[in-house]
């Protein structure tokens, strides 16, 4: 989803994983879908399972295609297991 963040338009994709290693697999598989398309996105763990994951291009102070195309492939690449309560309250 867009949000306006610290005044910044970006992507932000925010969710619960199940536990904490699924909260690490699903920030490496990330990273390395990152390193591949060389565009890195903001990515934050807290309270061990809470996953945010922010895109914007630092260098235009926005939202451009890059990160929309990263969005997507994320999207389509990535398995997440989720918390189950999660999932219920974000269907």
């Amino acid at each position: 989803a867009k949000h306006i963040q610290n005044g910044i338009a970006c992507i932000c994709l925010s969710y619960t994983a199940k536990n904490f290693q699924a909260a690490m697999d699903s920030l490496n598989a990330v990273g390395v879908i990152a390193e591949r398309e060389a565009h890195h996105p903001d990515l934050h763990l807290s309270n061990y399972r809470e996953v945010e994951i922010v895109l914007w291009t630092h260098k235009l102070g926005g939202v451009t295609n890059n990160d929309i195309q990263l969005a997507k492939m994320l999207d389509s690449e990535i398995k997440i297991l989720y918390s189950p309560k999660w999932l219920k309250e974000n269907p």
